[in-house]
């Protein structure tokens, strides 16, 4: 055998060819690989007369045999996964592209076939079935790949629409939940708003337990492994449940302020739903590596818009950022007036270097040694120096919006909230979600005279004849006392938000501070269409090095990051006087990180006349 045929062999039994392809895709951890890799070489050595098949064969008796040791048996598994995994890839592949989105199918399918061989015991199941006295082992590939075409035939029978919408573990509160805010995603993805939304889900978690027990876990009607479809009567007990049910305590105020619903509006609904979670299930097939860069940049809505009236909201929103800019200047021109341990020429670096964000090249306690004073030490010169005096100007800025009146304007906005917005409150409002939520710390009883008066409009004559033991005083009194209760809760909310526009306003200051200096460096960088090509437009290696036949795109995309790197530790060393040689790891991360967001900076401007040079 020659050495080629050698470690041919050798890979087949301890290669993995998709274990990096999906974040939940369970590989060989590296570890394994290598003793699958040094056991193969001894087996090759011992009998270099095999071919594949032979080691096919010898694999299969081993994992067969229960009086085989344990770490041979999983050995002998693992390296037959190995042999098969190839065959597997390409299968599923081919078998993905006969689904209107095939990427998302093939995902899917991955997954499935992983767990199923990645069980030993289904796994031997599968070797049981296949004869080796009558069939030879290189057949063992064909029969692996009809076996798991079965089983994944199995898989798409069972997922029916209702396997979609009930397949959830009702003893599990937490895998419950998840299940409830999928729905709701996919629900307002759908373009359903509020109160509807809050409808749905209700109507959902009464009809799922409903359907399980009926359907699937009634030994009369469980004839087949398929998710049925649900009957008549199965909608007109989630219906009764709905209207029985949707004046409890924890029951949402768009679901109590509702009116009853019949069974014909339930089964509707739950075709919505169903739809709905069809639609999201194929948003699947965007890029997975697109979806990684753009969760961190989703465009937010502006915290600050309960605060505005029409007539000069776009007027206080710009005064925020050149306002606290201008604080920040004020700040930096008086160094040596600030009181602090800090040496003063070290001062100007603390907020660039070490203030967190995604690309902050120290941490807190590295900037302190550097300097000579401990970590206490820059972080009271953080809070003291810029925070305080921020925080005062945003104060400044809110009570001039408010008429300098945050109380007067919190009774004002709570009581439009309970007459206009109670039933339906605005979900990318901070203040809105805040006041929902402690609504829904009340007990019981406040909240149900909350749903009774702002959810059916009721007026206080017409609640005390509902409310027995109650007399119109006393519900008045409760009334006013939680809307103090919310008042507070809405200055709370302003307060929070205050604190926390000014840490991300500082973050994004000295973000971009680093982010400067590295659009600097990348004009000087010859080969900026690669990096962009790379980064920018997202295509992976192979495929330029297919457009730029004549380029080393690795080489290139190497020494680009290396050029990167070294002007940012000229940057700290010649502005600062700090060195970041020891944390050369970490400026590489920065650098790494920044070239992840190359693709939402707009370099056209620095570069508009320029011919790129490759």
């Amino acid at each position: 055998m020659s050495n080629l045929q050698r470690q041919d062999i050798i890979d087949q039994f301890c290669i993995l060819y998709e274990k990096t392809s999906h974040p939940s895709y369970r590989g060989f951890k590296p570890s394994m690989q290598q003793r699958l890799k040094r056991q193969m070489e001894k087996l090759v050595q011992l009998h270099p007369e095999w071919h594949s098949d032979d080691y096919v064969d010898y694999f299969c008796s081993i994992i067969n045999q229960e009086s085989q040791p344990e770490s041979e048996q999983q050995f002998a598994h693992l390296h037959l996964v190995a042999y098969l995994d190839a065959s597997r890839c390409h299968f599923i592949r081919q078998f993905a592209r006969k689904f209107p989105f095939p990427l998302a199918t093939c995902l899917h399918l991955f997954d499935l076939t992983t767990d199923v061989l990645y069980n030993r015991d289904h796994f031997k199941k599968i070797i049981h079935g296949h004869n080796a006295n009558t069939s030879n082992a290189a057949n063992l590939k064909t029969y692996v790949e009809g076996a798991l075409k079965n089983i994944i035939i199995n898989q798409i029978n069972w997922e029916s629409d209702w396997h979609l919408l009930c397949n959830v573990d009702l003893t599990s509160r937490r895998k419950f939940n998840n299940a409830v805010q999928k729905l709701r995603e996919a629900l307002f993805r759908q373009g359903i708003t509020e109160p509807l939304v809050s409808q749905y889900c209700f109507a959902w978690q009464c009809f799922v337990p409903i359907y399980k027990n009926n359907r699937l876990y009634n030994p009369s009607q469980r004839k087949s492994r398929t998710w049925v479809q649900p009957e008549q009567t199965d909608f007109e007990e989630a219906a009764r449940n709905y209207n029985l049910n949707r004046f409890l305590a924890d029951a949402p105020l768009q679901v109590s302020s509702g009116s009853n619903v019949t069974a014909e509006t339930i089964q509707q609904w739950m075709n919505t739903c169903v739809q709905a979670l069809r639609n999201s299930k194929k948003r699947v097939e965007l890029s997975r590596d697109a979806d990684s860069y753009e969760k961190h940049y989703d465009q937010s809505v502006n915290p600050w818009e309960t605060l505005e009236s029409d007539q000069d909201s776009a007027e206080f929103i710009n005064q925020i950022t050149p306002s606290l800019q201008a604080q920040i200047q004020r700040v930096e021109q008086n160094f040596d007036k600030i009181r602090s341990k800090i040496p003063r020429q070290f001062r100007p670096a603390v907020m660039p270097l070490c203030y967190p964000h995604e690309l902050s090249l120290l941490v807190q306690e590295q900037f302190a040694k550097k300097v000579g004073v401990n970590q206490g030490t820059v972080a009271r010169y953080i809070a003291n120096t810029y925070k305080s005096p921020l925080l005062t100007q945003m104060d400044s800025l809110i009570r001039t919006q408010l008429d300098n009146d945050l109380q007067v304007w919190s009774q004002n906005y709570v009581k439009e909230f309970l007459s206009k917005r109670f039933t339906n409150p605005h979900q990318n409002q901070e203040i809105d979600r805040a006041l929902t939520v402690a609504i829904e710390s009340l007990e019981p009883h406040l909240q149900l005279l909350l749903k009774l008066r702002y959810g059916q409009n009721y007026s206080i004559d017409t609640i005390v004849k509902c409310l027995d033991n109650e007399s119109s005083d006393t519900i008045e009194k409760k009334l006013n006392l939680v809307q103090h209760d919310l008042e507070l809760a809405a200055i709370e909310t302003i307060n929070k938000l205050k604190i926390s526009y000014i840490e991300q306003f500082i973050k994004n200051h000295y973000k971009q501070v680093i982010s400067d200096q590295l659009v600097m460096a990348f004009s000087e960088i010859k080969s900026r269409k690669i990096i962009q090509m790379r980064y920018a437009q997202r295509m992976p290696e192979e495929k330029i090095a297919r457009l730029l036949p004549k380029e080393n795109v690795s080489q290139a995309i190497n020494q680009a990051k290396q050029q990167l790197q070294k002007a940012l530790l000229q940057w700290t060393y010649g502005t600062y006087g700090i060195s970041l040689e020891p944390e050369k790891d970490q400026v590489s991360q920065a650098v790494e990180t920044w070239l992840n967001q190359l693709y939402c900076l707009d370099l056209n401007e620095l570069h508009s006349g320029e011919s790129y040079n490759v």
